[in-house]
């Protein structure tokens, strides 16, 4: 054996350690990126206060808007889509409220670009300003007027005179 085989093999050693304690470093930030990812995009589900109208979606819009079948008896068209309006604009609060709360991990501890090179743009500032603002906090809705509850099919003729049921 050569006199420069030992220490060359301890260094080509401890080289390897190191390129495998950074691959598995590597491994587990993919998998972590790939959980957050996953329940970043999670669907969620949020009711109108009135409880007429559920909406579902993600952080990427809406899904499904379900509506209570008694909102035709219990709402005017005006406060059934002001409870949709509130609906989407809650549940989009909640979606990026999630989607938050999933990512954060990934990047509370993230050095940011001027951290790293004195003078360069911050990374931060620019994704808060392409990030869309907060919805706005949705209106209270008023309290649906109560129709008067009829034994026949007034309300399937009413709706039928007006070409909504055929």
């Amino acid at each position: 054996m050569n006199d420069w085989s030992a220490p060359t093999r301890a260094a080509n050693d401890t080289l390897r350690a190191q390129v495998d304690s950074l691959l598995d470093s590597f491994t587990a930030e993919k998998s972590a990126l790939l959980d957050a990812q996953s329940r970043a995009t999670e669907p969620v589900s949020v009711w109108s206060a009135d409880n007429l109208v559920r909406v579902s979606g993600t952080i990427a819009g809406v899904s499904e808007v379900h509506i209570a079948p008694e909102a035709f008896k219990r709402a005017t068209p005006e406060s059934l889509g002001r409870s949709v309006t509130e609906a989407i604009a809650s549940m989009a609060a909640e979606a990026a409220r999630v989607q938050e709360q999933a990512l954060a991990p990934l990047t509370s501890g993230m050095p940011d670009l001027p951290d790293l090179i004195p003078g360069a743009p911050s990374m931060k500032d620019l994704i808060a300003q392409l990030s869309p603002p907060p919805p706005p906090e949705p209106e209270p809705v008023a309290e649906p007027r109560r129709l008067v509850e009829d034994t026949d099919d007034e309300e399937g003729e009413y709706f039928r005179n007006r070409g909504y049921l055929r």
